[in-house]
């Protein structure tokens, strides 16, 4: 029976519909903001299996766990509309869908590969995965062990450090061939030792499981082969984010049948801090030269006003495929550009502007105050309490980072695997148990004595000597409770193992203790729970590993979706990809704030502050107000910036201009404007700023010193982006001396100069 109505093909536009009707071979996707990049994906995805490709097949990547979901409903609904439209087809369906296709982020992705086929490299399947909490105590105690003192090296830059040389897929002999300062050879040193300590208690970090799923599809062909079979078309979103790691693990999946699919915009790459690499996406053509391409420029999300204000700001950008977004969409406010005068006058008017769009109607939930640093945030909190606004911050203190789940996650995870020392160390005295620092340190002594980890220790507290005996026995006691727990899990779904957990420690009393931040945490134990429940339906120890994998690959962004409350969001530039709102409030768009100050002497890093620029704009449907202060207080120091470059960008049809002040800086900014402020009338901004130039040459603007930058020493390696290589000759505390590779001897000032160690 001919369908009449196809559910997968229909509104769709022509682009999207080249997308979904291509096959084989490699394809990108150029897919603007708001241009139906998901519909496309998704539907693709639907129209593969409709037309016969067994759904284990498919494999999709994706970057939050957010859109996966998202796309698993969507390719659900519409196989669900055929089968209700034809009879025949709805065989078909049914016998093709008992199983969808595997999506999901590139963590959970490997972290799967890796529990099914992990033993191949001798490794145990029952891996834990270490989040940046666990790394960070990791690196101190392995620092510690090197007699590192913390204020020489930071464990969060070592780990920093660390986390760009995975992203690179570097182990520590291959970044050590690339070491030039004494400085790297000892991080160096510190990777080699965390990586041995997290062998050492069977764990992973969230870059080695890329690093790991990689070693053993090239070590162990017989699986990669098998995954080439099973993964026969491979999509991949947001391929403009991915690392080198991540492109090294797609091209070996995709080398077989070669039918890899990728979408995303370069456009909107803006995560290099975190190892991004563009040039995935740009050079995606060089590596397929056989690849089909396909534009998708239709905006579903925006008014024209704010694509033709975003479009002029991202053209600006040199080595971009060129676009241009359009959308049916012609009418609409213009964008307000707001000059204020200060911090606290920003923070009070753009709450008086989301006041006013709320009472039109406009929702908290679907207005935003986006802002480039995090240090930003607490005005706007402030100013929404005194407003009584109600208010999230998506950045801040993480759900599963919280004290109480923290230790609940861990009393899992010693039950996953109870050597697994940090869990272990964690929740050895939770609830209390009379177990202090001087007993901790006299186990580890017999343990460094008889060659035993933690566990081990504990589970033979019998013969440790200079241990009381009500001590031994209260250390037996725990080993017990573990060890019972553990015999629970193998016939216990999560859930019903945490309730025994719970009533075996007797959690609940310890938790409420009486005050309302005790009810706080027994409701935040109870909101985990509510989590485990989605395990139900699994066999036990995949409940357990299971959750916990989701417990430690999650992201707060995942969560917003599901947030019910009305209330206003607040968080930073680079969180809001993948996000729209109705109302965007951009604020701080000030030189050497937006554009941050660390991108003034290099192109690469302002080419990317201007696409962060583009992302906030083109979060917003209908208003979008940009903010700008005469001056601000920041990290202790009063600043007066020109207005952001980004903003010389915008056409003037697209913008109205409103100030606090009876003459706008904004206006004088301009010859025109001055011209007209004689005359007593202000003139709309123009596209040169007073001393924007001195101050980007000065440098002046910079209000973040660069963690790095307070390390360094004589004789560090450094480099600038004008002199090039040098060493440190001598520092006079904010005063270095460098003496150049070129023979050139030059004088900075660490807290303002765009120098960087190496």
């Amino acid at each position: 029976m001919k369908i009449e109505f196809d559910p997968i093909l229909s509104d769709l536009n022509e682009p999207q519909r080249q997308a979904v009707l291509h096959t084989n071979g490699p394809l990108l996707i150029l897919a603007g903001a708001g241009s139906g990049k998901t519909r496309a994906l998704t539907h693709r995805i639907a129209r593969l299996i409709r037309d016969g490709v067994p759904p284990w097949q498919i494999l999709a990547v994706t970057f939050t766990n957010k859109a996966a979901n998202e796309m698993k409903e969507r390719i659900k609904n519409l196989l669900q509309i055929i089968d209700v439209s034809d009879v025949q087809t709805s065989k078909l369906v049914n016998q093709q869908t008992s199983k969808l296709p595997t999506m999901g982020t590139f963590h959970s992705i490997c972290a799967r590969i890796l529990r099914k086929d992990y033993e191949h490299l001798g490794r145990s399947r029952n891996f834990v995965i270490y989040d940046e909490t666990d790394q960070e105590k990791l690196m101190k105690l392995v620092l510690n062990e090197m007699h590192i003192d913390f204020e020489e090296l930071k464990p969060r830059t070592v780990l920093g450090h660390i986390g760009r040389m995975k992203c690179e897929a570097l182990s520590p002999k291959d970044a050590r061939k690339d070491a030039v300062s004494e400085r790297m050879h000892r991080i160096i040193s510190a990777y080699e030792k965390y990586q041995a300590r997290l062998l050492q208690a069977n764990a992973l970090d969230f870059d080695d499981l890329l690093l790991e799923t990689i070693r053993l599809l090239r070590e162990v062909p017989e699986v990669l082969d098998r995954y080439r079979r099973t993964w026969q078309y491979i999509h991949v979103d947001e391929y403009q984010d991915t690392n080198h790691s991540q492109y090294l693990l797609i091209k070996l999946l995709a080398e077989g049948r070669r039918n890899i699919c990728v979408i995303g915009d370069p456009d909107q790459s803006i995560y290099a801090f975190r190892g991004a690499d563009i040039r995935n996406i740009l050079e995606f053509e060089k590596d397929y030269p056989d690849s089909a391409r396909i534009k998708l420029e239709k905006n579903y999300r925006s008014t024209q006003i704010i694509l033709d204000a975003s479009d002029r700001v991202i053209a600006q950008n040199p080595r971009r495929p060129q676009k241009k977004m359009w959308t049916e969409r012609k009418e609409g406010p213009k964008i307000s550009i707001n000059e204020v005068e200060d911090e606290q006058g920003e923070a009070g008017e753009a709450i008086k502007k989301i006041e006013e769009l709320s009472g039109k109607n406009v929702k908290l939930n679907d207005q935003v105050i986006l802002y480039r640093t995090n240090a930003q945030s607490r005005l706007f909190e402030e100013a929404c309490m005194r407003a009584g606004l109600p208010y999230r911050i998506i950045g801040g203190v993480k759900f599963y980072q919280r004290r109480e789940v923290k230790d609940i996650l861990a009393y899992l995870h010693i039950i996953l695997n109870p050597h697994n020392t940090l869990s272990l160390m964690r929740i050895l005295n939770v609830p209390a148990r009379k177990i202090g620092k001087t007993t901790i340190e006299r186990i580890q002594a017999f343990g460094e004595k008889e060659n035993m980890d933690l566990w081990d220790c504990i589970s033979n507290a019998a013969q440790i000597s200079g241990l009381a005996e009500t001590m031994k026995q209260r250390i037996i006691g725990f080993s017990e409770l573990v060890s019972k727990l553990r015999e629970l899990s193998s016939s216990d779904n999560v859930a019903n193992l945490t309730l025994k957990l719970l009533d075996a420690t007797d959690m609940e009393k310890w938790l409420r203790d009486g005050t309302d931040e005790g009810e706080s945490r027994w409701e935040n134990v109870k909101e985990l729970m509510t989590v485990m429940h989605k395990y139900d339906s699994l066999d036990p120890q995949t409940s357990l590993s299971s959750f916990l994998e989701e417990a430690a690959l999650v992201s707060e962004v995942d969560k917003l979706s599901e947030a019910k409350d009305d209330a206003l969001t607040l968080m930073t530039l680079h969180l809001c990809k993948g996000l729209e709102f109705e109302h965007v409030i951009i604020a701080g768009c000030e030189e050497g704030l937006f554009p941050h100050s660390q991108s003034h002497f290099d192109n690469e890093q302002l080419e990317e502050e201007r696409r962060l620029m583009y992302v906030g704009m083109t979060r917003a449907k209908t208003h979008l107000t940009i903010m700008h202060a005469r001056q601000r207080m920041l990290w202790g120091e009063l600043q007066a910036n020109s207005p952001s470059r980004f903003l010389s960008d915008l056409p003037e049809h697209t913008i109205e201009r409103r100030s606090s002040g009876i003459l706008s800086s904004f206006a004088l900014a301009s010859k025109a404007g001055m011209e007209k402020a004689e005359k007593g009338t202000l003139e709309p901004f123009h596209q040169e700023y007073v001393n924007a130039e001195f101050n980007q040459e000065l440098g002046a603007n910079d209000f973040e010193i660069n963690q790095d930058n307070a390390e360094m020493e004589e004789n560090s390696r450094v480099s600038h982006p004008k002199f090039g290589t040098g060493t440190v000759a001598k520092k006079r505390g904010d005063i270095i001396d460098v003496r150049f590779d070129s023979g050139e001897r030059k004088s900075f000032a660490l807290s303002i100069a765009p120098i960087r160690l190496i």
